[in-house]
C-alpha cells in the first residue's frame, strides 16, 4: 500500500514535516510552469482536458490550459506530503490525497459539494467531500491539515462488495499507529458496529442506516477534536447555502463556486432531491496560518 511504502520512506530518514516542513517553508509536489514564466506550486486535485485545479499553500486555484507551459508532478513525492501519524489523529488531508492520487487503482479523485450535517456525531462539522473513483466518497471532518474524522463510503451497486470494503480497511489501517487502533478497526467486520481504541472512534454504518444514503460507510473519528471545531447552529447556518440558491430547476447554476455537473456528482444531494444546504468550496490556511473557510 501506498501510504505504508511512503511512511517506511519516512522511518528511513526521507521523512520531513508535512507540507510546511521544518524550515516552516511550503513544500508541495507538483509545479505548474505558465506562459508568464511564473511557477506555481501545490497538489494538483484534478487534471481535466481544459484546466488543472491546484491546491495551493493558502488555497486552491483552477489554471486554464492555455495559461500553462509545462507541468512537472512527481507521483512519488512521499518527503514533501508523507509526515508520521501521532497517536489518537489522524493524517493530513494532502497525505490522504497525494496518496491516492499516486495509487494505482485510483482513476480520478475530484472535490465535490459537502451537504449540512445537522444530526450525529459530525453535526454543524464543516468538512471537505471528495468522489474517488465515481463510486467511492470521501469526507474528512474539521481542518484538513489536522482531521477530527475521516470516512469512506462506497455507493452503487459496489456498496455490498466484500472486496472492496476491505480494501477500504486495510487502506485507512496504513495510516493508524498502534496495536490496539488497528485490532479496533477490523474487529469491526463489515456489517455494522462501533469500537474505540484511545480517543479515535471506528464506525461500519451499512446501507440500510437511515443517514447513510445507501452507501456502505467505514469512519473513524475522534470525538474530542470533533467537539472542538463543531460549529454553533448560528455559525453553521450561516456558513451552508441552500441548493436552490446555487442552482435552479433547469439545472442552470446561478452562484456559488459549484458547478452543475460537480452538484450532481453528490448522491447524498441526489438522494435529497436538492432539498439540502452545502458548504462553500474547500478551506485554506490564510498568511498566519490560521484555518479559514472559503466564503
Amino acid at each position: 500500500m501506498i501510504s505504508r511504502r511512503l511512511l517506511c520512506l519516512a522511518l528511513a530518514g526521507a521523512l520531513t514535516f508535512s507540507a510546511s516542513g521544518a524550515n516552516g517553508t511550503f513544500h508541495a509536489p507538483d509545479t505548474l510552469v505558465l506562459h508568464d514564466g511564473r511557477p506555481i506550486h501545490g497538489l494538483i486535485i484534478k487534471n481535466s482536458v481544459d484546466s488543472v485545479l491546484m491546491q495551493e499553500e493558502f488555497e486552491e486555484n483552477s489554471y486554464n490550459k492555455g495559461d500553462i507551459v509545462r507541468i512537472l508532478d512527481e507521483p512519488d513525492l512521499g518527503i514533501a506530503f508523507t509526515d508520521i501519524e501521532r497517536k489518537g489523529t489522524l493524517p493530513s488531508w494532502r497525505v490522504i490525497a497525494n496518496d491516492l492520487r499516486t495509487h494505482d487503482t485510483i482513476k480520478s479523485l475530484v472535490e465535490i459539494p459537502a451537504t449540512a450535517i445537522t444530526v450525529g456525531d459530525f453535526k454543524n462539522v464543516p468538512y471537505l467531500s471528495f468522489r474517488v473513483n465515481g463510486d467511492i466518497e470521501m469526507n474528512i471532518y474539521g481542518d484538513p491539515e489536522n482531521p477530527a474524522g475521516l470516512e469512506l463510503g462506497i455507493y452503487g451497486h459496489r456498496a455490498g462488495d466484500k472486496k472492496l470494503q476491505h480494501s477500504l480497511l486495510s487502506y485507512l489501517a496504513g495510516y493508524l499507529t498502534t496495536r490496539a487502533e488497528l485490532a479496533a478497526l477490523y474487529s469491526l467486520g463489515f456489517k455494522s458496529g462501533l469500537k474505540k481504541a484511545g480517543d479515535i472512534t471506528f464506525e461500519i454504518t451499512p446501507r440500510t442506516a437511515p443517514d447513510a444514503y445507501g452507501a456502505w460507510w467505514i469512519s473513524l473519528y475522534n470525538v474530542k477534536a470533533l467537539d472542538r471545531v463543531r460549529l454553533t447552529d448560528a455559525k453553521y447556518a450561516a456558513l451552508t447555502k441552500p441548493v436552490h440558491d446555487v442552482i435552479d430547476s433547469t439545472g442552470r447554476v446561478i452562484g456559488g463556486s459549484w458547478t452543475g455537473k460537480e452538484l450532481a456528482q453528490s448522491e447524498r444531494l441526489m438522494k435529497l432531491h436538492g432539498n439540502a444546504s452545502i458548504l462553500p468550496r474547500g478551506f485554506y490556511r490564510d498568511a498566519k496560518g490560521d484555518f479559514r473557510i472559503l466564503n
